[in-house]
């Protein structure tokens, strides 16, 4: 049965170089296993959820050695899954085992021979330092050749904890991650793996039982190396392998390897990694370097966040004041109410000259009051703080419209108070002072930059002394410890002195008070360095009146946070591409089938009438999705591959058939006018269509919340095409941010249409763009027939 059931054709698959032949032509060996094990195909569909690998990985992976970079394996060992027409997953493939670039990117290497005699001379490199000799003899040698034979090893390690690794943060986690799977020593004869060592259950040469003993003695853990014990036929026969891969047979020579590689790992730990070892320095220094610049990193981001965060704060509440137009209102309330009090001043039976100083006292006020609501409106970017674009964008945004602010209603306000006193005065014979008048406006704002500036050099004063007084504290507390030490050896010198005993080794005496001086000679001297480092910066900046180290820390900051926005985008962007193509194939491979199979169910209703009420569901819900399916041909790239004539007429039919069953249920019309439907222009309709979908289906979002009249209006003036709602519109704050990548004000949005939409135009000539804001009206989406649109001023009315 099972037998009658296998049927495979060869040439469905992928093959790698050439087709199927049994003459050679580099295709290799290939198997089909049907059926396979239950538990195979449970730890095949498991392993992307398990912390470490299942049987069927260890059995497969790195099968032969891929992590030496420029030696092609003997064999190239692969495992594809086949889950639907795209292209299939790598299970044990060069990817999933470890390779030559990750081999080179973590922190310590080391690479060499065991001789004969057990003795390993090779190269070890700390913290990605240059590779240094490194010779270690094994003391069981006695002089005589091993069983084992000579062989060589190479191996790499990552640093447990990020902030001691050289590894970027995010590359350490997705490291981590995989040797904790499949990370620890390998063995490999003849370029093929020897099982079970590497396993990361089989700890063979007991180093994680040694790392419970104690982490910082023994140091080393197999889920944080990965490497290779390289053996030959012709020199380590003595090494059999037991049946069934279980390894090799626990004689003399297996024994004398395990001690070999035991003894390596107990005495590089000890030399390397152990404080007081003898080529411990460069691990401990680096590492400490490491550690202090992710501590100074931390506190920049904590203060940052800080910052960003109340910045934050304060622009979201300024953008709610502008897009309720509050501070145009409170401006014009001011002028109403200081119309009202002058013209009652003005009725007044008062002496003129008490007349002119009220009306200059209200015009004061006046004054003062649009300050405040100016000030209500008014903020500040903080310095040393770096702003994600989608932030940048906010800010931006802002400015100009402050700036449009000031220049149409704060100033005319102004202006106009000045205009109607001075008239209301005139008329009636009140004597104003304009010099008086002019002196009190101007000392207003000579009264408030000269409290700006004084608080300022208040502030700096303190600094200033405080900063010298830090210095002069750093400076004693140097000199005193190298004082205190030098004294210490100075004592001991003495008590050598005074002792009767002869000194044994004067040398190592004398090595060893030295090093103490040296020690804190050179520690205190690195933290005045770093201190005369950065009061030059200071000065630096003073004189050449340049950047200074924030400006320069945010420049970089937000460069890193943008290439890392848009890295993760592209990987976004990537998946939903991939899945978007299984998706077309599958459309393509089943469609056809069911709706033969629907036919034949109908043959079968016409003998059967209780099937005909079945077969016309059937038919009615595939024949509807079949219209849909076929709207998308539109879209597919492939299919239109040169540009065609698009009329409006065809785009808005298009999108009439697309959104029917949307619009209906959420009560919306959709409707072009006679200039978008006589509109023509020549493009690719997979470029164009999918812009107009994305900009109604965003319309028919945010029309959701309207109560009343609900419609999306198709409009051209020109070459120029128009979506445009009548919904609440897009706010000021979000007008420099809806074109940007991720960003979304859709719960669970992606942020990606719009910013495809365009970038999908600009590579076919057009630009999109989103019109001025008009009172009353919703968005407005220009699509205009240039490489680079720029914001057009408005439409014209009709």
């Amino acid at each position: 049965r099972q037998i009658s059931l296998f049927s495979i054709d060869p040439t469905e698959w992928e093959w790698g170089a050439g087709t199927p032949s049994l003459t050679g032509g580099g295709c290799g060996t290939h198997f089909f296993i049907q059926p396979a094990d239950p538990i195979i195909r449970e730890d095949i569909d498991s392993r992307q959820s398990e912390s470490k690998a299942t049987r069927f990985e260890r059995n497969l992976i790195g099968f032969t050695n891929t992590m030496v970079p420029d030696r092609a394996p003997p064999i190239v060992a692969r495992f594809r899954d086949h889950k639907s027409e795209a292209p299939p997953s790598e299970l044990i493939g060069d990817a999933a085992f470890f390779t030559p670039g990750e081999f080179q990117e973590v922190d310590h290497h080391f690479q060499g021979t065991f001789d004969e005699f057990g003795q390993f001379r090779g190269k070890v490199g700390v913290y990605q330092m240059k590779p240094e000799d490194y010779v270690l003899t094994w003391s069981e040698s006695d002089g005589k050749k091993t069983q084992c034979g000579p062989f060589k090893m190479s191996f790499a390690y990552m640093q447990g904890a990020a902030k001691d690794s050289l590894v970027p943060p995010e590359e350490h986690t997705r490291l981590k991650r995989k040797l904790d799977r499949i990370g620890g020593l390998y063995i490999y004869r003849d370029g093929i793996r020897v099982q079970p060592y590497g396993d990361s259950d089989f700890d063979w040469l007991d180093i994680e039982r040694n790392r419970t003993l104690g982490a910082g003695y023994y140091f080393y853990s197999y889920r944080r190396m990965f490497g290779f014990v390289e053996l030959a036929a012709g020199k380590n026969d003595a090494l059999s392998e037991k049946a069934g891969r279980e390894g090799f047979r626990d004689n003399t020579a297996y024994r004398q390897l395990r001690s070999i590689l035991m003894n390596f790992f107990v005495q590089t730990a000890g030399d390397f990694f152990r404080e007081n070892g003898k080529f411990a320095d460069p691990h401990f220094e680096r590492r400490a370097e490491l550690n202090q610049n992710e501590e100074i990193r931390r506190k920049q981001a904590l203060s940052v966040r800080k910052k960003r965060a109340a910045f934050q704060e304060s622009i979201s509440k300024v953008f709610s004041i502008l897009d309720e137009g509050s501070a145009e209102r409170q401006v014009k309330d001011v002028f109403t109410e200081t119309k009202a009090e002058a013209e009652s001043v003005i009725r007044q039976k008062i002496p003129q000259q008490q007349k002119a100083l009220a009306l200059m006292r209200i015009e004061k006020t006046a004054r003062n009051r649009i300050a405040e609501v100016k000030r209500s409106v008014s903020i500040a970017k903080p310095r040393g703080v770096s702003l994600s674009r989608a932030l940048s964008n906010e800010w931006s945004s802002y400015s100009s419209h402050f700036e449009k602010l000031v220049s149409d209603t704060f100033d005319p306000a102004e202006s106009e108070i000045e205009s109607f006193v001075s008239k209301a005065a005139k008329d009636a014979a009140i004597p104003l002072d304009d010099a008086t008048r002019l002196s009190a406006a101007v000392s207003e704002f000579s009264d408030e930059a000269l409290r700006s500036v004084r608080n300022l050099r208040t502030d700096i004063g303190a600094l200033s002394t405080q900063i010298a007084n830090k210095v002069r504290e750093t400076t004693r507390d140097s000199f005193h410890a190298i004082n205190h030490t030098v004294d210490e050896v100075v004592a001991e010198i003495d008590k050598l002195h005074r002792s009767t005993t002869r000194t044994k080794d004067l040398s190592a005496v004398r090595e060893e008070l030295s090093r103490k001086i040296v020690e804190v000679q050179q520690s205190e001297s690195a933290r005045l360095e770093r201190l005369k480092d950065q009061l030059n910066e200071v000065n630096r900046v003073w004189l050449d009146d340049g950047y200074d180290t924030s400006e320069l820390t945010v420049a970089i900051e937000e460069e890193l946070e943008e290439l890392r926005d848009r890295r993760d985008s592209d990987i976004e962007l990537a998946q939903i591409g991939l899945a978007l193509n299984t998706v077309s194939h599958e459309f393509e491979k089943n469609v056809g089938s069911i709706r033969q199979g629907i036919g034949r169910l109908g043959a079968w209703a016409a003998e059967n009438p209780e099937l005909n009420d079945l077969h016309q569901e059937l038919r009615l819900s595939f024949d509807h999705l079949d219209e849909y399916l076929s709207l998308f041909t539109q879209l597919d790239r492939r299919a239109n591959s040169s540009p065609v004539d698009i009329s409006g007429k065809q785009i808005f039919e298009f999108c009439e058939r697309l959104f029917a069953p949307r619009l209906q249920r959420h009560r919306i019309s959709i409707k072009a006018t006679a200039a978008f439907n006589k509109s023509n222009l020549r493009s690719y309709p997979s470029a164009i269509f999918p812009v107009f979908v994305n900009l109604i289906d965003n319309a028919i979002y945010w029309l959701q919340r309207n109560r009343g009249d609900r419609t999306v209006t198709l409009d051209a003036e020109g070459t120029d095409l128009f979506v445009r709602d009548n919904g609440p519109g897009i706010s000021i704050r979000d007008r420099e941010n809806i074109f940007a990548l991720n960003f979304s004000r859709k719960p669970g949005g992606r942020g990606m249409g719009l910013h495809i939409s365009r970038q999908t135009l600009a590579r076919v000539g057009f630009g999109l763009d989103l019109d001025p804001r008009v009172e009353g009206e919703g968005a407005t989406f220009r699509i205009s027939a240039a490489k680079e649109a720029a914001p057009k001023a408005g439409r014209k009315r009709k």
